[in-house]
This record gives C-alpha cells, structure tokens and sequence, in this order.
C-alpha cells in the first residue's frame, strides 16, 4: 500500500508542475488558430479595419489567457491540496481538506475523500483496538497458547506458552513444533487435529526429569470452505492439581486405614467376650481396657479430623487477644511434667523478660505448646532432656522446644508436616499418636501469621521453632 501511494505522490508532483501552462497552452493554441484564420480573411479590408480587429483580438487575447492562467492556477492549488492530502494519508495521518467548492467536481472530489479517509481511518482505529484487546487478553492469560497453521508452523505464541516451552516467541514462529520442544505426544496430537479437523486433549509431561504435568487442549481452525487452516493450542499446568488429587487419595486412604485398625480391634476382642470370655473377669476387664482405649483413640482422631477442617475452612478462631506466651508454657509444663517423669525424662523452661502478647488465642497457644512437647517427650529415651524457651524476636515472641530424642531422617523433614504422616508408623501408632498432631500445629501457627520451622540430626535431637506474631504487628498489618 505504502509504494503504491509514493507513486501516486511522485505522478501527482509532475502533474502538478507542468498542468497550469499545459492548460495556459492548449486555451492560446485553441484561440489563436481562429484569430489567425480570422486574420487572413479579412485581410483584404483595409489596413484600418485590420488594426482595429488585431487591436480588438489581441486585448481579448490577452484578458482571456490571463484568466485561463489565475483559473487553471487555481485548480492546480487545489490539486496540490489533495496531493498533499493524499501523502499525509499515506504517511498515516487524518487530513482534512477544507475551502473547496463542493459544487465544482474538484470540491466534490475532496468531499469524497474526506468521507474515505473517515471512514479507513475509523475502521484502522477499531481493528486497532480490537487487536490490542485482544493482545492483552492473550498476554495476560495463565494459559499457553500457541497458534499454527495448516502446516503446522507456529504463529503465535503469547507469555505464559513461552515459559512452558522455554523459549520465545520470537524464536518460535515460523518453526515446527518438533523444533521448539522434542515431545512425540504432542506432535503427534498436533498432526491428528490438522489432518482430521477434530479437536483433542492430551496430558504429557514436556521436560523429562522434570515433575510439570501439561493438560494439552488442540481445537482446528476452519476456513470458510470448511477446509482446516490451522489449528490452536492451549497448555494448562495441572501440576498442583494432580498432586492435589493425589493428596487426597491418600488422605483418604489414610483416614480408612485409622479408622479400621481401631474398629477391627474392638470387634474382635467383643466377639471374643461374646463367644464366651465374658465369664473370665480378668479376661473381661483387660479386654474392656483395650476396648476402652481403642475408642478413646478413635474419638481423638475423630477430635483431629473436625478440627482441622475447621481450620481449613477458617471456620476455627485462632487470633482472639493479648495472650501471655509465659503463664501458657507454665501450664503446659506443669500438665506433661508428670508424663515425663514417669519416662525418666527432664522436663525444662527458660522463658526470657519482655515477651510481647501475642495475638493468639490462649487456646490454640495452648494446643500447640501441648502437641509440640508431648511429642518431644514420646521420642526421647530415658536420661534425656526437653527444654522449651521463649524469647522476643520481631515484634513477636520465637518458642522452641528442644529434645535430646532419637531425631529425625533428613529425608523424613519435607513432609513432617503432611497429614498421617508419620516416620516411623508402627512406633507411633504405638505411643497413641493419630498423626495429626504437626499438621494441626502447622495450620494453627499459620492462621495466627507466624510460621514454624524444624531442625533434626539423628541420635542427637530435634528442634522446633514457632514464630508468633505480637498484637501490635497483627493490628499493623
């Protein structure tokens, strides 16, 4: 478009140069023939009668060729109005031409362009902006999209399909998709729905060694001749979601696998009493006792289940005032103090001066001083320690409790704080612990804004770190 109006500028330009005495010219030839004619047939009159007519047709001569000249200057000034006109439109601007007649051809040609270059130029203004509509749309999607055309060559590809396939769109257009991520699945995919004009849906992972899993969505493109011009493709990471789907397979797996153990052992030791043993006190009270705390074993798993959906639903209040760390650790210890003495285990506090109040609850404080020490007392062998500090730290307080247990496998430290998790599960399950326990402490401490942080080494002892927020910086934030 752009060379065909730079020749229109350059005709125009000539034409413009040369048209005002081309016109001048052709009115003086047009003119003198008559007045030559006219001169030799009267030629014969007499000398005054010729002077007077050459007097006569040279001042009309003279009067007419200078309005032919001022008119045709005029045409050719408006000419060279809509030439300019013409090179500005070219050059992507919106003139206006204004002054000319729109009763002369020339005023009506100027009109016509005015409406033309309206209306091109309202039509560029909305594609423009569709276009740019629809580039922010694109870019801001959490979506791959990546565009190809009937031969499969990548067209397009916004922001988000740039990270997935790891390169850039710049890179990538005009390549095949071989070219750009060698994934077999999804060429193929990719030639199924151009060859058949179906669309289809794929889950691949595109990097080997890596854990991203990619739901691949491809949809044909279809001219209007019902013929496939291409095709798009759109990339979702269902990385999370899968491993969501997975966590909760296991959960539930989990929580069948809690739930029966329990179940089975009270209905066997009631069938046992019911086939007969009942008549045996000592048999009856001892089976009794495992019934009994069985049963207390399902009610706390049961507690641990309901209170953890609470949390998750956020349905649990946790931040509920100026809650004292001291007088909470205080009791704390004051309640365990005679399990760990029956362990042979020293039970220890070293609370610092100057502990801000915390926004915590006193309650969830509590249950997460209580599940934190239990289990530092459960896996620390007669003769060892538990010492539980509490010092300011960052407009907050920081309580570790500290054990000189058998620790914990570096392995096992990721997914301490899974639901049911439990590293060694016979050992646990045997101390009475429903695995529940971290995970409680986990969403408790985060709903109250703090975090909380572990450290172990084997044979040596493990550490526990909560950070708790004070009032003042909950109230800030």
């Amino acid at each position: 478009m752009r060379g065909g109006f730079n020749g229109l500028r350059r005709l125009g330009e000539r034409f413009a140069a040369c048209l005002q005495w081309q016109i001048t010219l052709a009115y003086i030839l047009l003119v003198t023939l008559p007045f030559i004619w006219l001169f030799f047939l009267v030629e014969e009159g007499g000398g005054q009668v010729k002077t007077a007519l050459l007097a006569t047709a040279f001042f009309f001569f003279c009067f007419s060729t200078g309005l032919v000249y001022v008119w045709s200057g005029r045409l050719v000034r408006n000419l060279g109005e809509i030439k300019h006109s013409v090179e500005r439109f070219a050059d992507g601007e919106n003139p206006k031409l204004y002054g000319l007649e729109a009763e002369h051809e020339i005023g009506q040609l100027a009109q016509a362009l005015n409406g033309a270059v309206e209306t091109v130029s309202l039509t560029v203004r909305r594609l423009t902006e569709e276009k740019n509509r629809f580039e922010t749309v694109l870019e801001s999607m959490v979506e791959g999209v990546v565009s190809f055309d009937q031969l499969g060559r990548i067209e397009l590809l916004n922001r988000a399909g740039e990270k997935m396939l790891r390169t850039s769109a710049a890179m990538a257009k005009g390549k095949q998709l071989l070219a750009v991520v060698r994934n077999q699945v999804l060429e193929d995919a990719l030639s199924k729905t151009l060859q058949t004009g179906l669309p289809g849906t794929e889950e691949v992972r595109l990097w080997p060694h890596q854990p991203q899993i990619f739901r691949v969505t491809l949809v044909p493109i279809f001219l209007k001749q019902s013929k496939v011009s291409g095709a798009v493709m759109v990339l979702n990471d269902v990385t999370e979601i899968r491993r969501l789907e997975q966590m909760r397979t296991q959960f539930v797996a989990n929580v069948s696998h809690e739930l029966h153990t329990p179940l089975t052992s009270i209905r066997g030791f009631i069938e046992t009493l019911l086939d007969g043993a009942v008549d045996d006190p000592q048999i009856t009270r001892r089976f009794l006792s495992i019934v009994a705390t069985e049963s207390l074993r399902l009610e706390r798993l049961i507690e641990d289940l309901l209170l953890l959906s609470r949390l998750e639903h956020h349905h649990e209040p946790v931040i509920g005032g100026n809650t004292l760390a001291a007088p909470e650790i205080n009791r704390v210890r004051t309640l365990l103090e005679p399990i760990a003495r029956e362990k042979n285990v020293s039970l220890v506090t070293e609370i610092r001066t100057g502990l801000p109040q915390l926004a915590m609850a006193a309650a969830p404080l509590n249950q997460v001083l209580v599940n934190l020490v239990e289990n530092a007392i459960k896996y620390t062998p007669a003769g060892g320690r538990v010492v539980v500090t509490a010092q300011a730290r960052e407009k907050g307080a920081l309580i570790e409790v500290i054990d000189t247990g058998i620790g914990i496998p570096p392995a096992s430290l990721p997914r301490l704080f899974e639901r049911f998790y439990r590293v060694d599960k016979a050992r646990s399950r045997q101390m009475g612990g429903t695995g529940l326990g971290l995970a409680i402490v986990k969403h408790l401490v985060e709903r109250a804004g703090g975090y909380v942080r572990v450290k172990s080494e084997v044979g040596k002892g493990t550490v526990f770190s909560v950070y708790l927020p004070g009032i003042k910086a909950v109230a800030k934030d």
